[in-house]
């Protein structure tokens, strides 16, 4: 900053002071560049408040900083100067008084930049010709002259954001009929316009970061003290297990399916589904006179899918159906085949067939043999996003086999369910037993009963499931 030097005994000039608060006015500009940069503007004040009971809005005193040139015209004897400074405008306020329509309206509140010479003042000047007397105004002319050069922030209320160069700060918006204009109606229209003063600004020893601060990226597998940006971090992610959820549809006994809609979560970039059918239930078989024996075939199991889902090409929720277990045959009226597994779907791409039941033999002489049930089918429609890993049928249902019934000796068992991997079908049933439920998706085993002995039902299949693994 320059500084103007005087001497003792030294007749002060005008310009000696008109040059000593330029340079002041152009340090402060230059300080103020340094600090919130030269773009500008920028405000600080500026409250826009109300009581709620009329219709009045109050705006607080303020200033903006906003680029301009020292001087555009003479400043007293000194020449104008079109260097760049940055300004600071002083506006102490303005109340308005908004009107009410039948309609909505939105008003807008915004300030005017200007710089004018002001506060006109009737100087006195020494009488050249008589230096014991004064004259009024330079030439004893008594006009008075501007003493201030004021830089001012005018504050106006328009209907339309302003176009003739006016800074928008608040807009307000007031409902038709409006008898008063409360808090929530005023917001502020040009946040870009108030910077965060120092104190604000994040501490030293307890950083609190605003607006979207950035830092160096470092590489992948960085295991340094350096900070650790979102990119990094997601790079770090990718392909981390976020979650493992799983479901399962109705017991046999229940019936029906377990329909529901699965959601992923935002940082989902993989869904990993394995899903089954409900398994097939055991063959039921009635009871037997002295000569007959009833044997029931095993149940299939349920068909499977292994899929993986890209989130960003699949719209989910996607609607999920899970099947129950297929009951096993009910013999007590008689010969009774298991029920088939209920069928799972994801979507409209997938659709799992459940495992059919066993099949009831009877019969005398030498060998009686208990049909099994058939595994699932799978159903796949190519859709984008969806790739298909593993697609199979169920594994069928085992016979069941009765020797010697003529005879004197009888040796059976009720055919053994169908497995759907990691789980087992119903074991084998012997003679006088029901038939055991499958686990879950695979079908139950059919029942076993002996010459002379009463009913036994088929075993239960097992109830449709699905595995969701969701990977960043």
């Amino acid at each position: 900053m320059d500084r103007v030097i005087v001497y003792p005994g030294q007749v002060i000039s005008d310009t000696d002071t008109l040059t000593a608060q330029r340079n002041v006015e152009i340090a402060i500009g230059n300080a103020l560049g340094a600090t919130i940069g030269t773009a500008g503007p920028v405000a600080v004040g500026f409250a826009a408040t109300c009581n709620g009971q009329d219709l009045v809005v109050t705006v607080a005193n303020g200033h903006i900083n906003d680029a301009a040139v020292v001087d555009a015209d003479a400043y007293g004897s000194l020449a104008a100067d079109s260097a760049q400074i940055v300004r600071q405008y002083v506006s102490s306020g303005a109340s308005f008084t908004l009107s009410a329509t039948n309609a909505a309206q939105t008003f807008y509140i915004s300030a005017v930049l200007s710089s004018a010479d002001t506060n006109a003042t009737l100087l006195r000047y020494v009488d050249a010709s008589d230096d014991s007397l004064t004259l009024a105004g330079s030439n004893g002319d008594g006009a008075s002259q501007a003493t201030i050069r004021a830089a001012v922030a005018t504050l106006e209320l328009t209907t339309a954001p302003p176009t003739d160069g006016g800074i928008l700060i608040w807009s307000v918006a007031l409902p038709a009929n409006a008898t008063a204009v409360t808090q929530s109606m005023i917001s502020l229209a040009n946040s870009a316009l108030f910077y965060p003063t120092i104190p604000q600004l994040a501490p030293k020893d307890s950083p609190l970061f605003i607006g979207s601060p950035r830092a160096p990226t470092p590489a992948a597998g960085d295991q340094s003290t350096l900070l650790a940006t979102t990119a990094f971090v997601g790079s770090w992610a990718s392909g981390n297990l976020l979650s493992i959820q799983s479901y399962v549809g109705p017991a046999a006994t229940a019936g029906g399916a377990n329909t529901f809609s699965l959601s992923v979560q935002p940082r989902c970039k993989t869904a990993i589904i394995a899903m089954s059918a409900g398994g097939g239930g055991g063959g039921g078989c009635p009871t037997c006179t002295a000569t007959q024996a009833g044997i029931g075939g095993g149940g299939g199991a349920g068909a499977y899918a292994l899929l993986a889902i890209d989130p960003s090409l699949v719209s989910f929720p996607l609607t999920v159906s899970l099947g129950c277990g297929g009951r096993g045959g009910q013999s007590s009226a008689g010969a009774m085949s298991g029920n088939s597994g209920g069928p799972s779907s994801i979507g409209s791409f997938v659709t799992l067939g459940g495992g059919f039941g066993g099949v009831i033999g009877t019969g005398t002489g030498e060998a009686v043999i208990g049909g099994a049930g058939v595994g699932g089918n799978p159903q796949v429609v190519t859709t984008s996003g969806v790739t298909v890993i593993v697609s199979s049928k169920g594994e069928g249902g085992q016979s069941g086999l009765a020797v010697g019934i003529s005879e004197n000796y009888f040796f059976g068992y009720g055919g053994m369910g169908g497995s759907r991997s990691p789980y087992s079908g119903g074991e084998e049933a012997g003679a006088g037993q029901t038939g055991n439920a499958g686990e879950l998706g695979s079908g139950g085993s059919g029942a076993c009963v002996s010459p002379g002995t009463t009913y036994q039902n088929g075993g239960d299949g097992g109830s449709g499931w699905m595995v969701v693994m969701q990977y960043g």
